[in-house]
């Protein structure tokens, strides 16, 4: 009985114990560590999945999408989910087509965050890839893939430097803008850039169940929490642009090669209708993400929007410009002739004409006709910079246009900039040279384009327009920042349609059959002509700057071939290319339209 007794007791002591331990173990776990592992057991188990939203699409002035959207595969990663940014980084080396160290510079990173919210990793993915990762899923714990939007550019290179692209959110830009996340995509350049709180839209959220390896055991499930609520997607709103996706793809055709910008304007309203620059890239190389390597080959591609964000001298478009001065000024007589023998000499210095053999006597008529440089040498000294600065900034030279685009100013010199810059008096000769548009000036070939847009429309100088007004809603005006006198400009007017028509003139290589127009060339000088060199480099740039229909303009048209040569044989060729376009275009769908109203 003592016996039975005993091991009772010892069965009851053995059992108080393990409840004791169990109670303790029960408390540890539920009271003083409940918090803890009920969060530890929400982010393992509870996701929150950002939906991207599509962005806006983007349409050129006659309802042509030129940017759109089309599904993609991303891969994504909870910053908190990666143990080992190495292992990780070399499983997915094997997987996709990303260079093993660039993914560990950006898993590294993507650690750091230590976020609860997914980043984006790699996106677009080919199909291969995205079966290589279903079947490898579980070595790959906190990587989940995501069904996204890519940007599809109809016109590939054509536009792309305009339109700009997307890429993610880096540290400075989610703390610049409010509603970003690490993770998030949003515009990087051009236009998508400059409209991006348009484009961009608002992200859904929603709340998913997981398992341990990161797969997604139901669609969507009811929070937990009543803060937990899922958000729906917006969808970005479509932008619609000034540009004629047709003109802007012959425009960009039309310079081949070379390395330069077309501007094409509408010069009652101030629409831009072609913006090209080249070199430009392919958009399908941007969906993926510029990797260093492909950031030093700065041959292959350029981002930089050379119509805006490009400076070069002049030329001798800037003749233009000059002349208008000198009838303002009344320091020239239209009917007072200079001679040219060549050369002109200004303190002993020798200044040359682009003619060897010199052009004879000159009056202002003739010498924008036939862009004589020794006209324009001997009369800007009685002009004087001082009297020619002014009109330089009538004419927004050196001055951002205003358009909804990133632009830079150029120089438009004085007496007073270069003594704030170089510390230097003015002298005569460099008046001289910047009655040519060679010296310190620099402008934008949208600066330029606007500039002949004024004398195109009888003396109006209107602020660029990149984005098409909604004539519902507000009028389609053309918002006019100065306005010239009429006098001088009816003068411009007969002595550019000369540079096109008359035997002698410059621009005779922009000869329509389909148009008149009228324009003025510049040849520009990179180096001194004592310098002598074959690279293309050194060779100067080639600008052309017209309009038409020389009597009722329409379109002003400017080009610009950096290194082309000569401006006439060159670049205005390439102008006429563009006119004749946007007459043929402007036929083609008049008809179109008769046609189906019948």
């Amino acid at each position: 009985m003592e016996f039975l007794k005993h091991r009772f007791t010892i069965a009851f002591s053995l059992a108080v114990l393990f409840f004791l331990i169990f109670s303790t173990r029960l408390f540890y776990l539920q009271i003083y560590k409940g918090e803890e592992y009920r969060n530890f057991s929400e982010r393992n188990i509870l996701r929150a999945l950002e939906l991207p939203a599509p962005r806006g699409r983007i349409f050129d002035r006659n309802g042509q999408k030129i940017l759109y959207n089309k599904p993609s595969f991303n891969i994504r990663v909870f910053p908190r989910e990666i143990a080992d940014a190495e292992d990780l980084a070399e499983k997915l080396a094997e997987i996709i087509n990303v260079p093993e160290e660039e993914l560990r510079k950006k898993l590294r990173k993507t650690a750091s965050l230590r976020s609860f919210y997914p980043v984006t990793i790699a996106k677009d993915i080919s199909r291969d890839e995205l079966l290589l990762l279903e079947k490898n899923r579980e070595a790959l714990e906190g990587i989940f893939l995501e069904l996204g939007h890519k940007r599809f550019y109809p016109q590939g290179e054509a536009a792309a430097v305009l339109l700009g692209y997307t890429g993610i959110a880096d540290a400075k830009e989610v703390k610049t803008y409010g509603r970003i996340k690490p993770g998030n995509e949003l515009g990087k350049m051009g236009v998508e850039k400059v409209f991006d709180n348009e484009l961009r839209g608002t992200n859904g959220l929603e709340y998913v169940m997981v398992d341990a390896h990161g797969k997604i055991i139901s669609d969507s499930v009811a929070a937990p929490l009543p803060t937990r609520k899922n958000r729906e997607m917006v969808q970005g709103e479509d932008i619609h642009l000034t540009i004629d996706a047709q003109l802007q793809k012959v425009a960009h055709d039309a310079l081949g090669g070379e390395k330069g910008a077309i501007v094409a304007m509408d010069v009652k309203s101030g629409e831009v209708l072609a913006m090209v620059s080249r070199p430009s890239y392919r958009p399908e190389h941007i969906s993926r993400g510029l990797s260093p390597e492909r950031r030093k080959r700065k041959e292959s591609f350029s981002l930089l929007n050379r119509s805006t964000q490009g400076t070069y001298p002049p030329g001798s478009v800037l003749k233009i410009v000059t002349a208008f001065a000198l009838l303002e000024e009344e320091t020239a007589d239209p009917e007072l002739s200079v001679d040219c023998p060549g050369y002109h000499l200004i303190n002993g210095r020798r200044l040359n004409c682009w003619r060897e053999e010199g052009h004879g006597l000159m009056d202002l008529y003739k010498a924008i006709v036939e862009s004589c440089d020794v006209y324009f040498y001997e009369l800007s000294q009685k002009l004087g910079v001082d009297g020619l600065y002014p009109y330089l900034k009538k004419f927004g030279l050196g001055e951002r246009t205003g358009i909804a685009l990133p632009e830079k100013r150029g120089v438009s010199p004085s007496r007073a900039w270069k003594r704030k810059h170089l510390k230097e008096p003015w002298y005569p000769g460099e008046t001289a040279m910047l009655a040519i548009g060679q010296g310190y000036i620099t402008v934008t070939p949208l600066q330029i384009n606007v500039m002949t847009a004024a004398i195109a429309n009888g003396g109006s100088i209107l602020k660029p327009k990149i984005r098409k007004t909604d004539e519902k809603k507000l009028p389609r005006i053309a918002e006019a920042v100065q306005k010239l006198d009429a006098e001088s400009v009816s003068f411009l007017k007969k002595a550019l349609y000369g540079a096109v028509h008359e035997h002698r003139g410059t621009g005779i290589y922009a000869r329509s059959g389909i148009t008149s127009v009228s324009g003025k060339t510049g040849t520009a000088q990179v180096v001194s002509s004592e310098v002598e060199s074959t690279e293309k480099r050194f060779k100067d740039h080639a600008w052309f700057t017209s309009y038409a229909p020389s009597d009722s303009a329409e379109i002003s048209v400017t080009v610009l071939v950096q290194n082309g040569g000569s401006g006439s044989v060159v670049a205005a060729p390439i102008a006429k290319k563009v006119i004749e376009t946007y007459f043929r275009l402007k036929k083609e769908r008049g008809e179109a339209r008769i046609a189906k109203s019948e």
